[in-house]
């Protein structure tokens, strides 16, 4: 586990969200059911430490385009030092078209929904149903358990509100927490 990972959660939990970062067995099961392999323009918000940003820079096809909106200025300098060729983003997920040009196709969330209030959460997801293209997909994951909890319903009757289509995956053991990933269409 990364120092800056671990710090960054200390000086701002609300943000940062969990104390240890995402699993590869969950990276994996986000870069699928994003279905980054398959986009043309993938956008990820809030890398963390980058443990999504590799899988889906190794999964995404050549050519396609890729872009990773961090709010840490610390954490968005790290995740570009592990990745130079990526291009990392500091900025603010709640403005997301100053941040990004065109339409990703597929949008892969790190963010820590559950820690965020619900004037957060929802100025988020409109920026992201506004710049999603319309045949794309989002996902993002919930650690499991806590989904039943009236924070965890209430992201996911949000999710039902901007989205068409929601799935789930089988829940990702391999993981601290376990979590599982929502994927959804417009």
């Amino acid at each position: 586990m990364s120092l800056g990972f671990l710090r960054e959660f200390f000086k701002s939990p609300g943000s940062v969200g969990a104390v240890w970062p995402s699993s590869p067995a969950l990276a994996r099961a986000m870069v699928r059911a994003a279905n980054v392999a398959a986009a043309d323009f993938v956008l990820e918000i809030g890398p963390g430490n980058g443990a999504f940003t590799g899988p889906i820079l190794d999964s995404k096809r050549p050519g396609a385009r890729f872009v990773a909106i961090e709010k840490s200025p610390d954490l968005a300098r790290a995740v570009a030092g592990r990745y130079p060729a990526a291009k990392i983003v500091a900025g603010c997920a709640t403005r997301l078209a100053e941040h990004i040009d065109g339409s990703p196709d597929s949008v892969v969330s790190g963010l820590p929904w559950a820690a965020f209030a619900e004037s957060l959460q929802d100025a988020i997801m409109h920026q992201i149903t506004a710049a999603l293209h319309p045949s794309g997909t989002f996902a993002t994951f919930a650690y499991f358990g806590p989904h039943r909890l009236k924070a965890g319903r209430a992201f996911r009757s949000k999710l039902g509100a901007h989205f068409r289509d929601i799935r789930r995956t089988p829940v990702v053991l391999a993981n601290i927490p376990p979590a599982f990933v929502y994927y959804c269409r417009k």
